[in-house]
């Protein structure tokens, strides 16, 4: 296996799934610091032709996308533990968390973060920053808030692959100053912080 990957990105978030499933050791990983326009290279384009991270090779085969990977890795690797049953309700919660963090929540928090940290003052647009704001606030987090009245982890009892989505937007959301001060919120990136596989994805 071999994970193209970029800290602080997306790609973290199958770093942390392949830490959880206890398959650091059989993972090869290679830093694309798409930052600098490694992703550009034509050599790493013929993996993911849009140059991003993460790419996930396993059996000679090519994964993109950051929650593919997650819920890949959960089936192939997971024994059960992290993702419910095929067929059943809390699979279906289960991929909904899966497509609405990338779908809903990240592209607010992108646009947040590039129009206030990444982007050079003179691009950067006020108006899509207050926007983005309002819909995270108004929106986004009070869903996220308010599924976690239902356990310690998103899907209620046990953790799972939608953990790692959830945890890792939250964590992105603190760190651009929007994140709320629900109770709930707090103490759930309380405990996703103290899980070693977290540390792990995180530190490097």
């Amino acid at each position: 296996m071999k994970l193209y990957h970029q800290p602080r990105t997306r790609s973290a978030r199958a770093r942390w799934m392949i830490a959880e499933l206890g398959l650091s050791d059989r993972t090869t990983f290679e830093t694309i610091n798409v930052f600098t326009g490694e992703g550009r290279k034509p050599e790493y384009q013929a993996i993911h032709p849009h140059g991003y991270v993460p790419s996930f090779v396993d059996e000679g085969k090519v994964l993109i996308e950051s929650s593919a990977i997650c819920m890949y890795l959960a089936d192939r690797y997971g024994h059960g533990k992290f993702a419910p049953e095929p067929g059943t309700i809390d699979r279906g919660r289960y991929y909904e968390w899966m497509v609405y963090i990338p779908a809903t929540a990240d592209p607010c928090l992108e646009t947040i973060m590039f129009h206030t940290m990444f982007l050079p003052e003179d691009k950067r647009l006020p108006q899509l920053v207050d926007r983005s704001k309002k819909k995270w606030s108004e929106k986004i987090e009070p869903r996220i808030a308010s599924a976690l009245n239902d356990g310690p982890w998103i899907l209620g009892k046990d953790f799972s692959a939608a953990d790692v989505m959830v945890g890792s937007t939250l964590s992105w959301a603190q760190m651009a100053g929007v994140l709320g001060k629900a109770p709930a919120l707090a103490h759930y990136l309380e405990r996703i912080e103290k899980r070693p596989a977290f540390g792990e994805a995180y530190e490097v």
